[in-house]
């Protein structure tokens, strides 16, 4: 009787997922970043990434990103290199479900950083962490059949790990020391199936 009850949830949420499939909307798309960190004097840094969205209706979307952001500067007998990549869970409220369509939103995830110096006669030495990141971002869409144009900004926090060690886990996110960084894409997007 147990592995019934247990048996039937999983049958409805599995049925659930189906119908919601056969309606939605995916889009995939491709941007290019600016991150610029909250800091005065700091420099901007340019990048790019990708994600992959599901409409679970015309006006909510959940989906995931990748984004990479990095330079390098080179002098006389050096080389450094910095990375940030973003891994994130998003989501976004469209204001409107057609023609152009503002919308607001959030993403979260982890923050993976690269620091690695190179210097002649003495080798190279690497500098690698994870962080847990947030923030909200406000953006615009503009649909073009089944492909579309964007640009958002976002604010995002990259939280401090409590211990200070180079990972972060669940329980060791420091909610009280971050980072903040303004990021701003554009990009393209494809839409498929839907509606």
């Amino acid at each position: 009787m147990k592995k019934k009850l247990l048996i039937l949830p999983l049958f409805i949420a599995a049925m659930f997922l189906v119908n919601l499939s056969a309606k939605a909307q995916f889009a995939l798309g491709i941007h290019g970043s600016y991150f610029v960190p909250d800091a005065k004097g700091a420099d901007g840094v340019f990048g790019g990434g990708i994600h992959g969205k599901i409409f679970a209706s015309p006006q909510f979307a959940l989906g995931v990103g990748l984004k990479v952001v990095g330079e390098e500067n080179k002098g006389t007998g050096y080389k450094v290199t910095n990375s940030i990549v973003p891994v994130t869970a998003m989501a976004e409220y469209y204001f409107s479900d057609s023609g152009i369509r503002p919308y607001i939103g959030a993403e979260a995830g982890v923050y993976f950083s690269s620091l690695k110096y190179e210097i002649t006669g003495f080798g190279e030495q690497t500098f690698k962490q994870n962080n847990f990141g947030a923030g909200p971002k406000l953006g615009l869409a503009i649909p073009i059949g089944n492909l579309g144009i964007f640009a958002e900004g976002s604010y995002t926090f990259i939280f401090d790990n409590k211990d200070n060690s180079a990972n972060t886990s669940a329980g060791n996110i420091d909610f009280k020391s971050s980072s903040k960084f303004f990021m701003v894409n554009a990009g393209i997007t494809v839409g498929f199936g839907g509606k």
